[in-house]
């Protein structure tokens, strides 16, 4: 990082560093660099809640990475942290999330030794999808990075900046968990030097300083004036965004990577990215959910045939060896039905739905076919399949009308089950209407729940417990489809 070092300096001028660093690659990617500063100030923020545990929580960081859940403090789990009132906490297993309650920034560590030094990617991913105004640091990794959805895991590709990173020996793997990872180096001095960029990070000129001598070549070309930039830093950016494509063709051709090079190739508009999205499906490999998901955020018309070629041979139950895949033969739907493409199929669609995919077919056909959605979502409300009435006691829950009231009453009091009647009297409770949340808390009352052992929790137990919280996840990932959908007045309440 002695490049870095050289940057602060001034007197040195940015046609200068241009000149000198142009023809010296960068021993890392512009993705893994960034992903390398981020991460030394990710150590101090893990600090910060290591800081929060042992000071304030009153729990040692390695009692926390031995015993996990055995060393939390009775009934003290979850809370505001003492003396920051600012800050949420929430113990988990061996590691701590503290969230901060105005801006809603979640940093989550998990302690494998007396330290906060070790990095999961997930919880970093999570931490960077919890930012409304990154640093310079984050903001860079974020454009590098550009989110096309909100499906997913977040920021999923960084996972190939943490593997680049071990590659070049800059962080190591812990000896159990090889996807848990620390810094390799002593990162003081380039901490140091990384603060004088901070104290101008709006300053345009010093941030074109610092990618030039990284190599980040595409980001200097973009600050530079269009009239003012140099051919070398075109062919030299070109050059970065080619090697990085050559190593996603590479990936995508190894076992279980084929998802991340998708998303890769995304990212930097790939010319290739039609080809590989293509061969999926004609191929039916396992990642056409993240293929279909690209196409339909780009809306292309043109991709129809195709998309209905793949769902006439698809199986949603899946085979022997595989979990039912419902949510592709929903993508599927809707790509086809949002384009009005005409396909024999489309008449019978909603008559026979395959049982795993009644949860999807409430959701299209309150979409697109209004007279088929009540059915629909009275099947889903009392299938045996958890997903459909989750789904479905969702997609009522945000419509919130006199009628979805009364179809989720209606099926809660079917049943004195807690299992059968978990979805609705969640979805009941997220309406606006309190004479429904007395029904369920009435019930709720009459029906206490009982665990079957006090040592222990079972699988069943913990998703009942739970599943309000799953509710609202669900609500939330649906609120953009189905809100716009409140009004839609199905034909059989047309005279209520």
């Amino acid at each position: 990082m002695q490049r870095v070092a050289v940057d602060c300096d001034q007197s040195v001028s940015v046609h200068e560093l241009i000149s000198t660093w142009l023809p010296q690659p960068f021993a890392l990617s512009p993705w893994a660099t960034w992903t390398l500063f981020s991460l030394i100030r990710h150590r101090q923020r893990q600090a910060f809640v290591a800081e929060i545990v042992r000071d304030r929580l009153g729990v040692k960081l390695e009692d926390l990475a031995q015993r996990g859940y055995a060393a939390h403090p009775p009934d003290k789990g979850r809370g505001v942290v003492p003396g920051l009132a600012d800050w949420e906490y929430n113990l988990h297993g061996r590691g701590c999330c503290v969230t901060h309650r105005l801006s809603g920034i979640e940093i989550d560590v998990d302690f494998f030794d007396n330290t906060s030094d070790w990095f999961e990617p997930w919880f970093y991913q999570c931490y960077l999808s919890t930012l409304k105004t990154p640093e310079i640091w984050e903001k860079r990794l974020m454009e590098l990075h550009p989110q096309f959805s909100d499906q997913g895991p977040p920021f999923e590709t960084i996972k190939l900046a943490f593997t680049e990173l071990q590659e070049a020996a800059f962080l190591e793997a812990h000896s159990e968990r090889t996807s848990i990872v620390k810094l390799a180096f002593d990162e003081r001095a380039l901490s140091s030097q990384m603060t004088w960029f901070e104290t101008a990070a709006e300053d345009s000129h010093l941030l074109m300083r610092l990618a030039a001598v990284i190599g980040d070549w595409p980001l200097v070309g973009d600050l530079q004036t269009a009239e003012n930039v140099e051919g070398n830093v075109t062919e030299a950016a070109k050059q970065v965004i080619a090697l990085r494509e050559q190593k996603l063709i590479r990936l995508f051709a190894e076992e279980n990577q084929q998802k991340v090079a998708l998303k890769g190739l995304q990212e930097i508009d790939s010319v290739f990215l039609d080809e590989y999205i293509t061969t999926i499906l004609k191929q039916g490999i396992p990642e056409v959910e993240t293929a279909l998901e690209m196409l339909l955020k780009r809306n292309d018309k043109t991709w129809c045939p195709l998309i209905h070629e793949f769902y006439q041979q698809f199986n949603p139950a899946g085979s022997v060896d595989e979990f039912p895949r419902p949510e592709i033969w929903g993508q599927c739907l809707e790509f086809l039905f949002r384009h009005q493409y005409s396909f024999p199929e489309a008449a019978e669609v909603f008559s026979n739905v395959h049982q795993y995919c009644l949860g999807e077919a409430v959701v299209l056909a309150l979409e697109y076919r209004p007279s088929q959605a009540l059915k629909l979502f009275r099947a889903a409300l009392r299938s045996e399949i958890p997903n459909n009435r989750m789904i479905a006691a969702a997609v009522l829950a945000l419509i919130d009308q006199p009628w979805s009231r009364q179809e989720l009453l209606d099926a809660f009091r079917e049943s004195d089950e807690s299992d059968q009647t978990a979805e609705c009297r969640a979805a009941l409770l997220e309406t606006q209407c309190s004479q429904v949340h007395q029904i369920v808390l009435e019930w709720q009352a009459r029906h206490p729940f009982q665990r079957q052992s006090n040592e222990w929790m079972t699988v069943e137990e913990v998703n009942i417990q739970s599943l309000p919280v799953y509710l609202q996840w669900e609500m939330d990932g649906l609120r953009e489809r189905i809100l716009p959908l409140r009004n839609v007045i199905l034909p059989e309440f047309e005279n209520e």
